[in-house]
């Protein structure tokens, strides 16, 4: 089943301003933009994409998502920190004179410092953190894509709105004239006596229905190139279709279910789904000890003798008891998980539901065409 843009015009037609106003045979080539007509609106699109909020928001969303990437990948590498400190005695008392006379010098004012290096050896919510970025960062890529293709839908749409409702109204700015003509011929035959008034009466209802009918495609004409100028800026409102391979044109189920599964908003939705599966056993491996590497080198009094310590140690940390923390952690993010599952099922039915909805416009568009 497939459909053109000649066969639209004509039903468009048909519905707007009845068979009676094709007495002109339609060129769809003139309805159509050229190659370079199309690639200078194409042009435009582009530029206007790139200048969109909508899109640089999607772009600072990936940015974002990039930083919280190295930042979840930066703890599987040393950390290496100095530490300082000083202090000033404001009280000294020894009970062995001997002391106070060798000990009270070295304490009134003292600086020490530290370098300390950690390497985390086994933590395993470190690595789940990093899983789960990278899973967050590749959806936030695919709706970045989804924007991109919602934005350029948009444009192309208001692209052929424009063109619709101007051809149109100039199409029925003929039928008008036509109208009035035989109307005037009618009122001729009418005072000449050759014709009956209620003919004139009828002639004069269709005039009046295609005037009608103008005053409403011109206001949707307006509405038209104001969306258009709001999404499309320093370009002027589409005259003419882009041109559209019917060819390419999606109208058979099997297909439409191939283009759903690989929509990017659904591809999008998969990633957080594996996102909420790696958050979860992030909270499991909780329940699970962390080994970390320490060389530590400590320098006693900066200002004194040349007296440090430098040694090097594995740390086991585990924790005993949080008062139910943990717990409460796996029970947050089983129904994250639940609830990014729910929201894939969700957003699979809505997009079946339209792209049902939208195959039965077609075949019922289809079958009006077959009758005319």
């Amino acid at each position: 089943m497939t459909f053109n843009k000649k066969e639209i015009i004509v039903v468009l037609l048909c519905l707007l301003i009845g068979q009676t106003a094709l007495t002109q045979s339609i060129v769809i080539s003139d309805f159509e933009m050229n190659k370079q007509e199309q690639e200078v609106f194409i042009d435009s699109l582009i530029s206007s994409i790139q200048d969109h909020p909508v899109y640089l928001e999607s772009l600072a969303i990936v940015g974002s998502s990039k930083a919280s990437l190295d930042i979840a990948q930066s703890a599987n590498k040393p950390q290496i920190q100095f530490q300082g400190n000083s202090r000033n005695s404001l009280k000294q008392k020894f009970n062995n004179p001997l002391s106070a006379l060798t000990e009270s010098s070295k304490d009134q004012h003292r600086a020490d410092g530290s370098l300390i290096m950690q390497q985390s050896l086994f933590d395993p919510i470190i690595k789940e953190e990093i899983s789960k970025q990278e899973y967050i960062l590749q959806a936030d890529y695919y709706n970045n894509q989804q924007k991109v293709s919602e934005l350029t839908l948009d444009m192309a749409i208001a692209c052929q709105d424009t063109a619709a409702y101007k051809i149109i109204s100039d199409l029925i700015d003929i039928s008008i004239d036509s109208h009035s003509q035989i109307v005037g011929r009618i009122k001729m035959r009418v005072e000449s006596g050759r014709a009956a008034q209620a003919e004139m009466m009828r002639a004069e209802a269709r005039l009046a229905e295609a005037q009608a009918k103008k005053m409403t495609i011109d206001l949707k004409l307006q509405s038209a190139r104001a969306k258009f100028s709001q999404l499309i800026v320093d370009t002027k409102p589409c005259l003419k279709f882009l041109k559209v391979d019917s060819e390419q044109l999606i109208n058979d189920s099997s297909k439409v279910r191939d283009a759903i599964e690989e929509n990017y908003s659904i591809m999008k939705a998969n990633e957080l789904i594996k996102a909420s599966e790696r958050e979860l056993e992030k909270a499991k491996a909780g329940f699970k000890p962390k080994i970390n590497l320490e060389l530590r080198g400590d320098r006693y009094d900066l200002t004194g003798d040349q007296n440090y310590d430098l040694y090097a140690g594995v740390n086991f940390n585990v924790d005993i008891y949080t008062g139910g923390k943990k717990k409460a952690l796996v029970r947050l993010a089983e129904e994250q998980l639940n609830s990014s599952t729910l929201k894939k099922e969700i957003l699979l039915k809505e997009l079946k539901i339209k792209s049902e909805a939208n195959l039965a416009g077609v075949g019922k568009q289809q079958r009006k065409i077959s009758n005319i």
